[in-house]
């Protein structure tokens, strides 16, 4: 299963027991690195392996968006939270439902923002923006970190 993970170093065979031993686990990972070294490989081969295979696998580059659009595409949003949200929006955490949820350089997003994702992993629900009640998060989360 880890066919795309090349190499036979032992920090390489080390990465592979450690996918093999986490991924039935079901807890979230921190998959740190430089970029460009297969963080997101990593969290691919975790979720193939994992039971939660064949439900969605949801990538959100963090660094690719300002706040404000980052925390609509996370939490989504419910009419009449902004200006121009006539209609309901699903948000990543909810699409993401019993899969993974990849959230790659969440070091780039602000620390505001980084408080509200440790409150869902924490308290393992969500709430749209505008919207007064809590939802329930049934997915992994392995963030993506740089190595800085």
């Amino acid at each position: 299963m880890h066919e795309q993970i090349i190499g036979k170093s032992q920090a390489i065979r080390h990465v592979r027991e450690l996918i093999d031993r986490v991924s039935k686990t079901g807890l979230n990972v921190v998959i740190t690195g430089e970029s460009g070294v297969g963080k997101e490989l990593v969290a691919q081969h975790l979720y193939l392996n994992s039971p939660r295979n064949g439900k969605p696998f949801i990538k959100v580059n963090c660094a690719a968006l300002p706040d404000t659009l980052l925390e609509s595409e996370l939490f989504g949003y419910v009419p009449g939270a902004f200006t121009g949200a006539n209609r309901k929006k699903r948000g990543k955490f909810e699409v993401a439902d019993g899969g993974v949820l990849f959230l790659d350089e969440i070091g780039d997003m602000s620390l505001p923002l980084q408080s509200k994702l440790l409150h869902v992993l924490e308290s393992e629900e969500f709430c749209p923006l505008q919207n007064l009640k809590n939802r329930p998060h049934p997915f992994r989360s392995p963030p993506g970190l740089p190595r800085r």
